[in-house]
């Protein structure tokens, strides 16, 4: 199709748009609009750029449309051309340097360095080169990097429908190492009605919330109603993580290509058992393995030599008695975890209720100890530094005359435990005793 034809056809869409309602309308009228700007644009080497959009939007607003219509369209669009390539060559730092100088709009400087106007793009210029929070040579890094990797999708999906448990998906563990901004992107959310200098995409965001709130009936449940009966909004869903500190014994793994692994087995505590059944993610699992000699790389061995073809045809399923003669205690981990939503016979959303958990972190046993050991003697030596300060106020309380049950009240030591405590602490206190965590 000719230039000429693509401007015309270009021409009829547009206000077929229109007539229509708009883009939300008709989406798929409104991205072959958006595919025929981009192709005329390219057609005389310019970069869709709102500056240069500018001739086209202005082009629709004229009828009829006659030949002299389009002639004149294509004259400004030739002096557009003529114009850009006659300007100075200027690499992408220095054109966002002078964007940065200039305050120019992210709509007309990121189609000249080859960047979409998506919500990434965007944030990392308004928010991080305008706002001056990082420099021109970072921003342009991390432009890269996103156009490299190709996941605009994937980082708009993890704000707008992840926004609360976005560290919990696979896309965030994927994309973390390599994009820098991702954690201040994902976490501008918590700023909203903190602040009313928000960046286009916050803002947008803003107004479609405002807007599903407009349209969304109030309605008042009783305190008792169950949440699963109702439905969770998966993108507000932000569940509880549970710390699994009794041992785990592993009895069956089952896996497949897309590295959903589900491992059943027994969690014990004493004489009691439960069932469970948990969600890891594929690598993490077999790391897992390396920490154990013997039958742990048995384990990680059966992984190795699964044959590709085989994954790829249905899922793996290892029984760890039949394929290593016994079950597997990871006794040097605990599992952090927490219990994922699944449709109802509805359609909505309900937190699982089986005994199936998504492991959220592995922990290595005997550091996590360790540092759990240090936070609670922190915290018992300021509990007793209280104590000792509510028992010596019941002393002087006692001393002008307040009765026993008043001093108590007053220094909030009515509990007869906490009384006593309180005492032996500051008795062994002023004997120069101390307490021995050891």
């Amino acid at each position: 199709m000719q230039v000429t034809d693509k401007l015309k056809t270009y021409y009829q869409h547009y206000q077929e748009l229109k007539e229509n309602g708009g883009p939300e309308e008709n989406t798929e009228l409104f991205e072959a609009v958006i595919e025929l700007e981009e192709d005329i644009m390219s057609a005389y080497g310019l970069p869709p750029s709102h500056t240069h959009l500018q001739i086209l939007w202005q082009f629709t607003e004229i009828t009829p449309l006659t030949d002299e219509v389009v002639e004149e369209a294509q004259n400004q669009l030739k002096a557009a051309a003529t114009e850009h390539l006659m300007a100075p060559v200027k690499t992408n730092l220095e054109l966002l340097q002078e964007a940065k100088s200039e305050r120019m709009s992210a709509f007309n400087v990121l189609p000249e360095i080859g960047q979409p106007t998506h919500d990434y793009p965007i944030f990392l210029f308004e928010e991080m080169l305008l706002k001056d929070k990082a420099t021109p040579e970072a921003v342009l890094q991390e432009m890269e990097s996103v156009k490299e990797l190709d996941c605009y999708g994937e980082v708009a999906t993890l704000l707008y429908y992840h926004r609360k448990t976005y560290k919990r998906t696979k896309i965030y563990k994927t994309l973390k190492p390599h994009l820098q901004f991702l954690d201040t992107y994902l976490q501008q959310l918590k700023n909203i009605g903190e602040s009313e200098n928000h960046s286009s995409f916050v803002s947008s965001l803003i107004k479609k919330e405002a807007a599903e709130e407009a349209t969304t009936p109030s309605v008042v449940y009783p305190e008792d109603t169950l949440l699963p009966l109702i439905g969770i909004d998966p993108a507000s869903y932000a569940p509880e993580s549970i710390l699994l500190t009794d041992v785990f014994e592993m009895e069956e793994i089952v896996y497949d290509v897309d590295t959903a692994v589900t491992v059943t087995g027994m969690l014990s505590s004493g004489e009691d058992t439960k069932r469970v059944s948990l969600g890891f993610d594929l690598k993490e699992l077999v790391r897992l393995f390396t920490f154990y000699d013997g039958q742990g790389e048995q384990i990680f061995a059966l992984f190795s030599n699964q044959p590709e073809n085989e994954v790829q045809d249905s899922p793996i399923v290892i029984n760890l008695k039949d394929s290593t003669g016994s079950t597997f205690l990871a006794y040097q981990h605990y599992f952090k975890v927490y219990k994922p939503l699944v449709l109802g016979e509805d359609g909505s959303h309900q937190v699982i209720q089986e005994e199936f958990y998504l492991v959220e972190e592995i922990l290595e046993r005997t550091a996590y100890d360790a540092e759990q050991l240090e936070i609670s003697k922190v915290s018992l030596h300021g509990l007793f530094q209280h104590l000792k300060s509510s028992y010596r106020l019941y002393l002087e309380l006692r001393q002008v005359g307040e009765s026993e049950k008043n001093a108590r009240n007053e220094s909030a030591l009515e509990n007869p435990t906490t009384f006593e405590l309180a005492r032996h602490l500051f008795t062994l206190d002023q004997h120069g005793g101390k307490i021995d965590f050891e």
